[in-house]
Formats: structure tokens, C-alpha cells, sequence
């Protein structure tokens, strides 16, 4: 079996084209048709259309291509203990993420990787819940950093509380508390977050009688504070996004305190490639030190 075969046709679906396969892979356009033509001979049928917009999976290419992702991250974490085995930490890691964590968290903790680990090439996606869930059930992305992975079918290890916040225009009446009870929220207008972009929010909103009347939605939680803060409506907001980006909106606690849990998943610790499981080292210990060192919790280390 040849693997490249395989990586060549997954980053032609990827980009919807053969050249820039080739040429992202250091192939000749006539290498690469003959590495897709000699892999469909192999398997014994097409699994590829070719349209005016590029090139796209038929039926048949679609159910394979989750199966050839598996045998591509098996094989790039065999190359990876081979490496480590040698003395070499090379590798890469797909990392998917809020924006938050990708603003936030992520280039602290990829600075002090970088500076052990420099031959380590690491790819950021960024993305809301749902996306993140489709990538990882996808095998796109070796790990994941968000919110609400229990039960999603990959390893889900929590790191630290992030409490939510009720964001309200500068002047306005619920400005002046100390704390937004959650009902008063029911009679604002409101302004959330897209479908699968913040399923937290949502899960607030379901704790009330009555959603307020939604006036807004944005898949940007800048585009949110922005919106709230020019007096169009109010909104939840997490405490990492709110305390680290400059705004004029006033962002209050709630009553009762509403949080989410943070944390990352990735499909089987045990067998994670050695350069993912060095970077969760390193994710955990940012959120360590960003908490005092109470922010991991109990049983949540990898091995």
C-alpha cells in the first residue's frame, strides 16, 4: 500500500483541485493523475468527479474518505514514534478551536512549544461547536480545545471554569447592578451567537420561561460586542473573549452564576501521536498558571 496515494487524493478533495494537490505535495500535475489514477485501479472502482468547479468525492469516495483519514493519522503517528524513538520530535498537530482560545490561549502556548519543539508544524481551525464536533468525529484534526465535549465521541478532558456574562450597552438600566438576574434577559432584545457557533448560550437561554426576542444573530463574538456596545441589544458573552478584548459594553455576572468548562478532546489519549500528547502537556500547564494551579482537575492528566 502507498500512503501518498492516499494523501494526495485527501488533499485534492480538500482543495477542490489536482494542481494545487501537486503543488502543495512537490508533485507534477501528470504525477499526481497517475497516483489517483493507479490508486483507483487499486481499489477497484472511481472515487472521483471531475465538475467546472474542480474535483469532487463521488458516492463511493465520500464513504471512504473518514476510513483513509483514520489510516493517514495511524500512519503519521507511527512516523511520529519512529521520530521520537530516534531522538527527532517532528511532526504536526491540527488543533481546533474557539476563536477565543485560538486569540487567547493559543499563542502563548504555541511560543513555548516552538521553543522545545521547533520542527513541529502546528495548523489553528477555528471554529464554533458544531464545526469542531464535525472535524474531530472527521479525524481532521488530532485535537480539539472548546466547550461541552462530554459524550462526543472522542477523549474529553476538562481544564478550567469560564464563567458567562451578561453584556449590556454602556447606559443602559442594567448597567448600573451588581448582577444580571437571568430572567431580566427575557425582556431585552438579544443578540446571539449562530446555531453551532455557542451552544452555551443556548443552554442559558433554555433555563428561562421565554427566550427574549432575538434581534441579531452573528457567528462573530467580536461583531456581538460590538453590536452590543453601539446600544442595539444584550447578550452572554464568555469571560475569556470579554476581559481580554477592549470594549465600551459593561459586562456583569449573573444570577445565578452561569459557566461553561473548557477543555480538550482528542480521540483516544493513549494512542495520540507523541507530539499531540507534548502539546497537551503544554495546554495544560498555560491553564495552570493562568488559575494559580488549581484549574486541571482531578484525573484529567494525560499519561
Amino acid at each position: 500500500m502507498n500512503i501518498r496515494k492516499y494523501e494526495a487524493f485527501v488533499r485534492a478533495v480538500e482543495l477542490g483541485s489536482l494542481s494545487k494537490a501537486a503543488e502543495e505535495l512537490g508533485y507534477t500535475q501528470s504525477g499526481i493523475s497517475h497516483m489517483m489514477q493507479s490508486l483507483e485501479e487499486e481499489v477497484g472502482f472511481s472515487l472521483m468527479v471531475r465538475t467546472s468547479s474542480g474535483i469532487q468525492p463521488n458516492s463511493e469516495g465520500q464513504m471512504l474518505l473518514p476510513i483513509i483519514r483514520q489510516l493517514l493519522n495511524t500512519s503519521e503517528a507511527l512516523e511520529q514514534y519512529i521520530a521520537k524513538i530516534k531522538g527527532a520530535d517532528t511532526g504536526r498537530i491540527r488543533i481546533a478551536a474557539y476563536p477565543s482560545v485560538a486569540t487567547y490561549w493559543l499563542p502563548e502556548i504555541i511560543r513555548d512549544f516552538q521553543r522545545d519543539y521547533p520542527h513541529v508544524e502546528i495548523q489553528i481551525i477555528e471554529m464554533g461547536s458544531g464545526a469542531i464536533e464535525e472535524i474531530m468525529e472527521n479525524r481532521q484534526a488530532e485535537l480539539c480545545i472548546y466547550a461541552g465535549g462530554e459524550g462526543k465521541g472522542f477523549e474529553w478532558i476538562p481544564l478550567c471554569r469560564d464563567r458567562m456574562l451578561a453584556l449590556v450597552p454602556p447606559g443602559h438600566p442594567l448597567a448600573a447592578r451588581e448582577a444580571v438576574r437571568l430572567q431580566d434577559l427575557g425582556a431585552e432584545e438579544f443578540i446571539t451567537p449562530m446555531p453551532d457557533y455557542d451552544g452555551e448560550v443556548r443552554f442559558i437561554l433554555n433555563k428561562l420561561e421565554h427566550w427574549p426576542h432575538i434581534l441579531f444573530s452573528a457567528c462573530s463574538d467580536y461583531a456581538i460586542i460590538n453590536m452590543v456596545t453601539e446600544g442595539l441589544g444584550v447578550s452572554i458573552l464568555s469571560e475569556l473573549l470579554l476581559q481580554n478584548y477592549s470594549h465600551r459594553a459593561v459586562a456583569l455576572p449573573m444570577d445565578p452564576p452561569q459557566e461553561r468548562m473548557l477543555g480538550m478532546g482528542v480521540p483516544q489519549v493513549r494512542t495520540a501521536s507523541p507530539v499531540t500528547r507534548n502539546f497537551m502537556r503544554y495546554v495544560q500547564r498555560h491553564v495552570e498558571r493562568r488559575s494559580g494551579g488549581g484549574a486541571v482537575l482531578d484525573g484529567a492528566r494525560p499519561e
